[in-house]
């Protein structure tokens, strides 16, 4: 028994050892999320630069063309603009603009098609959704497929079971959604999650608030370094660095609306800003920096956007009552 013992407590032992080895060491930050550029390629090549997103777009039945007909031309905007709104970036704008107001999405249907091919006791639905997409807002958006988005969908099915296929309107819809995905998707930010990492090393009020982040106490970092990162005399890269990690972690624990949520990455890129410019040779500074402005100017500019647009919206509306 006593050798069972011994035997047991070394195996023990030996895991402990070999776990302790395994560990690397630790990251010390928070865990955020970021909205990058979309680096997928892209199906639209832009005679003008593109650094920020798109928040509204304009699609309707006089912007599509080729062929298709009055029916098709409504069914194409509809399945369009339900592409624009899950985005939850790009706005579909429902009455036409004013001439360079928004960016209109033009689609120029060079094959929207479906058959049937019936063989033995098998039914084949065939789809075939071929067009040219652009996007353009005068001198300020000109984007064009350089060679037509093509998609094609087939479904088989046993012939007493044809009811199984998808309809002919859902197949279009399916169709017409993913080439508009494809033209859309570079203007539409990818979110991810990274660890922003914090600095230490410094005087006692980085490493506190360092120690503080790295427990997941966001907000009591923010709140021991705000009252010295506020101050327009502060010239501490390491504080301004830490007190914009503490702020942009809030942004992400803590706040549930996305108002709340841009106005303390707005915070977060005033502090980044500041201290990338006191340490230009700062990686994580001018990354921090980078990204949060980024945030800031496309995802979050089309939520505010949105809210504007709905309580302009709401101003016109008939009262429900007298």
């Amino acid at each position: 028994m006593k050798r069972y013992l011994l035997l047991l407590t070394l195996l023990v032992s030996s895991l402990l050892l070999l776990s302790c080895a395994s560990t690397g060491p630790s990251q010390t930050g928070a865990l955020v999320k970021v909205y990058r550029p979309n680096v997928e390629t892209a199906s639209l090549a832009c005679s003008t630069p593109q650094s920020k997103g798109i928040s509204f777009m304009y699609v309707g039945p006089e912007t599509i063309s080729g062929q298709t007909g009055t029916k098709e031309k409504k069914l194409i905007t509809q399945f369009a603009r339900s592409v624009l709104s899950e985005t939850r970036v790009i706005n579909p704008i429902g009455i036409p603009p004013m001439e360079g107001e928004y960016p209109n999405l033009s689609i120029d249907v060079l094959e929207l098609s479906v058959s049937d091919q019936k063989k033995q006791n098998r039914i084949t639905r065939k789809g075939v959704f071929e067009a040219n997409i652009n996007i353009r807002q005068m001198g300020l958006i000109d984007c064009a497929t350089t060679e037509p988005i093509s998609i094609v969908k087939q479904y088989e099915a046993p012939a007493y079971k044809s009811e199984t296929l998808l309809s002919p309107r859902k197949l279009k819809g399916k169709m017409i959604k993913e080439a508009v995905r494809r033209a859309v998707r570079q203007f539409v930010p990818v979110k991810r999650t990274v660890l922003r990492p914090v600095k230490t090393g410094g005087d006692e009020l980085v490493e506190k608030s360092a120690r503080m982040i790295d427990g997941g106490n966001c907000r009591g970092a923010y709140e021991a370094i705000k009252p010295v990162a506020k101050s327009p005399d502060c010239r501490d890269a390491d504080l301004l660095y830490n007190a914009g990690v503490a702020i942009e972690c809030m942004a992400w624990k803590r706040a549930i609306k996305q108002e709340t949520q841009a106005r303390y990455l707005q915070e977060a890129e005033k502090y980044y800003r500041k201290a990338a410019g006191l340490s230009p040779d700062d990686g994580d500074m001018q990354r921090a920096s980078q990204e949060v402005s980024y945030e800031v100017e496309t995802f979050f500019v089309s939520g505010s956007a949105q809210n504007d647009t709905r309580q302009e919206r709401d101003r016109y509306k008939a009262p429900t009552s007298y």
